[in-house]
């Protein structure tokens, strides 16, 4: 009895967390966004993998000021931190937006975190970017 009974609450559970996701994927423009930050996604764990597996040595240069140099180097598996927080940043944000799909500015909310999710990912890329010159040229 105790099985059936937590069965039929997380099959419950279950059917109310895809409602709500659902929600925010039926919007069009919320099925771009997370399609551009996919693949901003996949080019930063690139990225990052290229940047491990290309070091000289264990250290990494991950910040370099112009006055002082480099002034910020870490352990070469510290790069995927980067890709890493812009996921979690894009996970964050999704929810968030699903969790409000029934506010009266549900489309503008859905167009405001996925937007802000996109070019945080696509600032990851850029300072991706800057590392791997930084540490290679």
């Amino acid at each position: 009895m105790v099985y059936s009974n937590f069965y039929a609450c997380f099959h419950t559970a279950r059917q109310k967390v895809g409602v709500v996701f659902r929600s925010v994927g039926n919007l069009r423009v919320a099925r771009w966004y997370l399609a551009a930050a996919s693949a901003l996604q996949l080019l930063a764990w690139v990225q990052a993998l290229y940047i491990y597996r290309n070091l000289a040595g264990a250290l990494l240069v991950r910040h370099y000021n112009v006055d002082l140099g480099i002034d910020l180097v870490g352990d070469a598996g510290q790069i995927f931190y980067y890709p890493l927080f812009a996921l979690v940043v894009l996970i964050l944000n999704f929810v968030v937006a699903a969790l409000n799909r029934e506010h009266r500015n549900f489309r503008i909310f859905v167009q405001l975190l996925l937007a802000a999710a996109l070019v945080f990912t696509l600032l990851i890329n850029v300072t991706l970017f800057f590392v791997y010159l930084i540490n290679f040229r």
